[in-house]
């Protein structure tokens, strides 16, 4: 009898366990061009497929502003930016993982201007047996449109198109 009921136990538990994790939400820090904190969302849409939705605001970094005679550098706040990645995800031992796929990125580079990015993400994760995730990933978007490129003699925003990838650590909280 006590097996019967650890072995329920154990099975109720690992059932819990797995169906808890299909989603995750947390922070997203991006490295690159620019420095991009998001809030992150993952969620499985089948046994290894997972939808990732990301809602951010971008930094850039180093950008030269001339003012007369003398250029300075400046932290520009480029705009939001909301990012979908469709991913395959693949479960290996011991809690890591690996997944990619194609994404999508909008985004409102110069708070006036729109802008469209086709990309996509690759990456590990490792879930603890907690319900926290912790993931570091490579994403490469090629923005069509809308990529901020700087700012102009007269300070006029320059925007065009342009490869934009970035390096991403990630820590979230599975439910």
């Amino acid at each position: 009898m006590k097996k019967l009921f650890f072995v329920l136990v154990a099975v109720i538990g690992l059932t819990t366990a797995a169906s808890a994790q299909e989603n995750t939400f947390g922070l997203r820090a991006g490295f690159g061009a620019a420095f991009s904190p998001e809030l992150s969302y993952q969620r499985f849409v089948g046994d290894i497929n997972r939808l990732e939705l990301d809602l951010g605001m971008r930094f850039r970094r180093n950008i030269t502003r001339n003012t007369g005679d003398d250029a300075t550098k400046i932290l520009y706040p480029g705009g939001p930016t909301l990012t979908a990645i469709y991913q395959w995800h693949w479960f290996l031992a011991g809690g890591f993982g690996v997944y990619g796929g194609p994404g999508v990125q909008l985004s409102i580079p110069a708070w006036h201007h729109f802008g469209l990015g086709l990309g996509g993400q690759i990456g590990f994760d490792y879930q603890f047996d907690a319900p926290f995730q912790i993931a570091l990933d490579f994403r490469p978007i090629y923005n069509v449109i809308g990529q901020f490129k700087g700012v102009k003699e007269d300070g006029k925003v320059r925007i065009g198109g342009g490869f934009d990838p970035s390096v991403g650590v990630s820590l979230r909280y599975a439910f």
